[in-house]
């Protein structure tokens, strides 16, 4: 494959994948699937992986797919294959060669990340918004990271740890502002006035202090420096 024929199986992917046009889409996954494909380069076939995993992630929706089908991993194992596939940036190559490498690194992560938490592993997806945010900041994994607190935060009986999921949350929204104009529009419309979000960070302004989180930050600093 190609780079021309890339961006044309990724044009259509994403173009299906927005208009919610589900037939066109495994039509698509279908007829790309069933071929063997060679890659003049590891990124094509890193970003290849990536979008069938995008594909198979609005294929099978959580929320309208059997808990136990095994569909609902085939996004999963595509991403994972995708970070496998994609070579570690080599500081001797050209900078934009990085940047690709880096960039699609990020939206891998991110995606595989929002996958894990949509079908409840919670914790499993963090070390993956972790990384996307660690490579670029990547707003879209800051915002996802940030629900996915609330959601720990929300499930816990014990107020200490929800109190400690919240002030990440907390934490990861005001980092999110910064960057509200490169948001999703789903993620601006959290974050606007009456959206969850937004009543989120009122609630908590209004219930905590800030400094009473002071041993949750000294403690998270004693542990990333050993």
């Amino acid at each position: 494959m190609v780079k021309d024929e890339l961006e044309e199986f990724s044009k259509l992917a994403d173009q299906y994948i927005i208009t919610c046009d589900h037939a066109s889409l495994a039509a698509l996954v279908e007829s790309y699937t069933k071929q063997d494909f060679t890659f003049s380069h590891p990124l094509y076939e890193a970003h290849y992986l990536y979008c069938l995993g995008n594909c198979y992630s609005k294929l099978y929706e959580t929320r309208k797919t059997e808990w136990y089908s095994d569909d609902l991993m085939k996004s999963v194992i595509f991403y994972r294959k995708a970070i496998h596939t994609l070579p570690k940036a080599n500081w001797q190559e050209h900078v934009n060669n990085i940047h690709a490498y880096d960039s699609l690194r990020s939206m891998i992560e991110t995606n595989l990340a929002n996958r894990l938490s949509s079908q409840g592993r919670a914790l499993c997806c963090i070390p993956h918004y972790d990384k996307a945010i660690s490579i670029d900041n990547n707003p879209v994994a800051i915002i996802s990271k940030a629900n996915n607190e609330l959601f720990l935060g929300n499930s816990l009986y014990d107020e200490g740890h929800s109190e400690y999921h919240y002030f990440i949350a907390y934490n990861l929204l005001k980092k999110g502002l910064d960057n509200f104009k490169k948001q999703y529009p789903e993620q601006k419309e959290s974050l606007e006035d009456g959206g969850r979000l937004h009543n989120f960070q009122k609630w908590f302004e209004d219930n905590f202090e800030i400094s009473s989180f002071d041993y949750f930050m000294k403690y998270t600093e004693k542990l990333t420096s050993i």
